[in-house]
C-alpha cells in the first residue's frame, strides 16, 4: 500500500512540479475525472429537461439535458436556484466542487504557469527561435565589451544577441547593464545552459545565425579543450541539416601554445565546408592592436600609438629599433612574438649587424626563457640570444645556435635578450637609462606584470631620462584607461608633459577586431599569389570580394596564417621606403628588390615562430628530390627556402617580387 502511495504521490510530485504544460494537462484530467464521476452519480437523480418545464417526469429526463444542467453547475453556482427543490442538495455539492476544481484550481495553475514562465525567462530557461542573430556562448569578463561592440557596429544592425553560460541569466544581465544602454539590452536574450551538451546547443538555432562566437567561462578547468569539443558539436549540428550555409565562428583560446597549434593545424575538410573558423587569443589580439593597428578605442576615447620606429627606418638607416618588455606574462610574451615577426627593415640589409632586438626582464626570466626557448626552439637554433642575471654583475651569457647548421645559422634579423631580475632593480634602471642615452637604438618598453596598480607605479616610476626623451612607454592596464588619460592630459588635449608618451593597453573594452580589416587584405596577398601562379605576374587591380573569399576558403589554415602576417607587415614596409603619408603609384625596380629581401626575412622569421625549421646538411641533399622536398615541407615542416635571400632559387624570389611590387594595391585596401 505504502509503494502504491508512493508511486502516485511522487508521481504527481514530478509532473505537477514540471512545465506548464504538464500542470494544464493534469488539471484538465482531474476536471474530467471528478465531472466523470459527478455525472455517473447523477444518474441517480431525475433532470429534467430544461425547457422550462415545472415538473421533471421520466418522459422529459434527457441525456443532453442531464449534461447541459451539470456543466452550468459545475461552472456556475448561481446555477442552483434554478433547480427543482429535490435536486438543490445534489446541486449545492456539484457547484462546490466546481468552484474549487474549476474556479480555484485553475485561477491557481494559470497565475502559476505565468509566474513559472517569468521565473523561467529570468532564470534563462526558455529559447526563441532566432534568426539571423548573433550566438555568444560562454561569459567572461570580456563578453559585456564584446556585446558592446556588437550593438555599436553599423554591420549588425538590430540583430539579437543571444548568451548561452552556466552562470546564473540574472547575474549576467546585471553585468551587461553596466555598459549598455536600454534599446541595446532589449536586443540581449539569455540560455542558462552547459556548451558540451548537443541538446542545449540546439536551443540556439546556430544553423539560422550570423555568426559564432565560443568564448567559455571565466576561469575554467581545461579552456580550450572545452571549446574545441562545443565546436565540435556545432560542426555536427550544421552537417545534419542541409544547404546549413557557412558561418563564421569565432573561437577563444585561453592558452597560446594551443593558440599557436591551431594556427598551423588544418581543420577536417567537412569541419571547413560547416565553418569558417577563426581563433583568437586576447593576448595576441592585444599585440596587434599595440603594434599593427597602432589605436585603440572611437571618438574622444581612441588612443593613437606611436610606431616603434619612430621615423621610417630605411635603407641608409643606422639605427636599430630595441622593444624592451617587462614581465614575461602572457600579455609579455604575445608582444615579444608579434613585433618579431614584424619589425623587419631594409637597414639589415646593408649591415647584419642592424637587428631589431627584443629584451625581455622578469624576476624569473631564467625559467621563462627555457620554456619560451622550447616553444620556438626552430628559431633559437639558427639565432644567437643573450642571458643576463643582474645579480651576478657583468654577467652576460651568449647562447650559440645550435651546431647542427654550422655556419649555415645566424642569418635572422631578430634577436632576443633575457634579463633576470627585478625592473625596479637599481642596475635595470640605469641600464634602462644608459639604452634611453644610445643614439642608435629606437627604445620603446612595454610593462606587461600580471597586477596593473603594480604595472601603472613601475610605468610612472622609470628613469627621468626615458621620460625627457619622449620613449614610448606601454603601461599594461584591465578595465580602464582613465587614470592615465588624466595624467598624460589625452582627454583634456594639453600640451605635452612628463607622462605625455605613457600609453595604456591591455584594456577589455573594444578588445575583438569585427571589421576583419586584416583579414582582406590577407585574403588579397593570397590572390596575388594565386594569380602569379596562373600568369606568371602581379595583378594591377583587386577582384571582387566573393573572388577574394572562395580563394580564402580553399587555403590551409597555416597559408590563411602566413597571409595574414604578410598582410600585417604591408605599412611598416612602405615607411621604410619613406612612404608614410602618401602611396606611390608604383614602386621601382630597386624598390621592389629591397622590399622583397625584406619580406624573405620576414617570412623565414614567420615560418620558424609556426613551427617550421630549417633542413639540416643531410636533409638538403635529400631534399634535392621533389618529392621528398614536398613531403618533409607538409608533414614534417621542414622547408628548404629557410636561408639567407641570396641563396634563394630565383623561382623563388619572384613570389617575393611580385608581393613586393603589389605593395601599393594591397595598403589601398
Amino acid at each position: 500500500m505504502n509503494s502504491l502511495i508512493r508511486f502516485f504521490t511522487l508521481r504527481f510530485d514530478k509532473t505537477f512540479s514540471g512545465s506548464g504544460r504538464k500542470q494544464f494537462t493534469w488539471l484538465v484530467g482531474v476536471l474530467l475525472l471528478f465531472f466523470g464521476i459527478i455525472y455517473l452519480i447523477s444518474w441517480f437523480f431525475v433532470f429534467p429537461e430544461p425547457t422550462g418545464t415545472s415538473q421533471p417526469t421520466s418522459s422529459n429526463d434527457v441525456p443532453m439535458g442531464r449534461l447541459l444542467q451539470l456543466i452550468c453547475l459545475f461552472i456556475d453556482p448561481g446555477s442552483v436556484a434554478n433547480v427543482p427543490a429535490e435536486l438543490r442538495w445534489f446541486s449545492l455539492i456539484v457547484a462546490i466542487l466546481g468552484l474549487l476544481l474549476f474556479t480555484g484550481l485553475l485561477i491557481s495553475v494559470v497565475s502559476n504557469m505565468l509566474e513559472r514562465h517569468v521565473e523561467r525567462y529570468r532564470e534563462g530557461n526558455i529559447s526563441y527561435p532566432l534568426e539571423n542573430h548573433v550566438v555568444i556562448i560562454g561569459f567572461d569578463e570580456m563578453v559585456p565589451m564584446l556585446i558592446q561592440q556588437i550593438c555599436t557596429d553599423s554591420q549588425y544592425e538590430d540583430c539579437y544577441i543571444l548568451i548561452q553560460s552556466i552562470q546564473p541569466a540574472s547575474e549576467v544581465r546585471s553585468r551587461i547593464h553596466t555598459v549598455l544602454d536600454i534599446k541595446q539590452e532589449k536586443r540581449i536574450l539569455v540560455l542558462h545552459a552547459q556548451r558540451n551538451s548537443t541538446e542545449e546547443l540546439e536551443k540556439l538555432y546556430t544553423t539560422s545565425a550570423r555568426e559564432i562566437f565560443l568564448i567559455g567561462e571565466s576561469n575554467e578547468y581545461d579552456h580550450d579543450s572545452l571549446n574545441i569539443d562545443s565546436l565540435q558539436k556545432i560542426v555536427a549540428i550544421h552537417r545534419k541539416k542541409q544547404n546549413c550555409p557557412r558561418i563564421t565562428v569565432s573561437v577563444l583560446f585561453e592558452y597560446q601554445t594551443t593558440y599557436a597549434a591551431f594556427q598551423v593545424s588544418d581543420l577536417a575538410e567537412e569541419w571547413r565546408q560547416q565553418i569558417d573558423f577563426r581563433p583568437f587569443n586576447f593576448y595576441e589580439e592585444w599585440a596587434k592592436k599595440l603594434l599593427v593597428k597602432r589605436h585603440y578605442g572611437e571618438g574622444n576615447a581612441k588612443v593613437e600609438y606611436p610606431a616603434l620606429d619612430r621615423e621610417p627606418i630605411t635603407w641608409e638607416s643606422d639605427r636599430y629599433i630595441h622593444f624592451v618588455i617587462i614581465g614575461m606574462s602572457r600579455m609579455g610574451v604575445a608582444l615579444g612574438v608579434e613585433a618579431a615577426h614584424l619589425l623587419h627593415f631594409p637597414n639589415f640589409c646593408r649591415d647584419q649587424q642592424l637587428k631589431s632586438r627584443i629584451t625581455f626582464i622578469d624576476a624569473a626570466a631564467d625559467e621563462e626563457m627555457n620554456f619560451f626557448r622550447g616553444r620556438y626552439r626552430h628559431y633559437f637554433d639558427l639565432s644567437l640570444s643573450y642571458y643576463r642575471h643582474m645579480e651576478q654583475i657583468g654577467m652576460i651569457q651568449t647562447i650559440p645556435p645550435n651546431r647542427v647548421y654550422k655556419k649555415n645559422a645566424n642569418f635572422l634579423d631578430i634577436e632576443f635578450e633575457f634579463i633576470k631580475g627585478r625592473a625596479e632593480n637599481p642596475a635595470i634602471q640605469a641600464l634602462l637609462a644608459q639604452w634611453a642615452k644610445d643614439p642608435q637604438q629606437e627604445l620603446s618598453i612595454a610593462i606587461c606584470l600580471n597586477f596593473p596598480p603594480q604595472s601603472m607605479a613601475m610605468g610612472l616610476y622609470l628613469p627621468d631620462i626615458i621620460y625627457d626623451k619622449n620613449i614610448p612607454v606601454f603601461v599594461r592596464q584591465e578595465t580602464s584607461s582613465a587614470l592615465l588619460d588624466m595624467l598624460n592630459n589625452r582627454v583634456k588635449k594639453e600640451q605635452l608633459n612628463r607622462y605625455s608618451h605613457v600609453y595604456p593597453f591591455g584594456m577589455l573594452a573594444n578588445c575583438f577586431d569585427l571589421d576583419r580589416h586584416s583579414t582582406h587584405r590577407a585574403q588579397l596577398v593570397n590572390y596575388i599569389y594565386d594569380y602569379k601562379n596562373k600568369f606568371g605576374y602581379g595583378p594591377s587591380s583587386c577582384p571582387s570580394d566573393s573572388e577574394l573569399i572562395n580563394g580564402w576558403n580553399k587555403l590551409p589554415v597555416a597559408l590563411q596564417w602566413s597571409n595574414l602576417y604578410c598582410a600585417d607587415s604591408i605599412d611598416l614596409k612602405l615607411r621604410s621606403l619613406g612612404f608614410c603619408t602618401t602611396l606611390p603609384l608604383q614602386l621601382t625596380l630597386e624598390q621592389v628588390e629591397l622590399m622583397a629581401e625584406v619580406e624573405h626575412n620576414r617570412w623565414n622569421m614567420e615560418k620558424l615562430l609556426l613551427g617550421y625549421r630549417k633542413p639540416t646538411p643531410e636533409e638538403e641533399e635529400l631534399c634535392k628530390d621533389k618529392a621528398v622536398r614536398k613531403e618533409y615541407k607538409t608533414k614534417r615542416f621542414i622547408h628548404t627556402d629557410i636561408r639567407p635571400y641570396h641563396q634563394l632559387e630565383e623561382g623563388t624570389k619572384e613570389y617575393d617580387r611580385c608581393i613586393s611590387e603589389c605593395l601599393p594595391l594591397i595598403a589601398e585596401q
